[in-house]
């Protein structure tokens, strides 16, 4: 359970930012559905995260570094 603190939308698309706990979640999504969902800073929510992938990479170490 969260609560939203930005939204922004265009035509097209929304950028919708929450507060659950100590986390902020940003979720992208059709303006349409940001308007049909009456999202706006306040508004009580519940997020579902999904991830299907997730890549981790080693940062480039410095030349000479271990």
């Amino acid at each position: 359970m969260g609560v939203v603190t930005r939204v922004e939308k265009d035509r097209v698309a929304a950028v919708v930012e929450v507060q659950a706990g100590p986390h902020r979640l940003v979720s992208l999504m059709t303006a349409e559905a940001a308007t049909e969902l009456a999202l706006a800073a306040g508004v009580s929510v519940v997020c579902v995260v999904k991830a299907t992938n997730v890549i981790v990479e080693i940062a480039q170490r410095a030349r000479g570094s271990i």
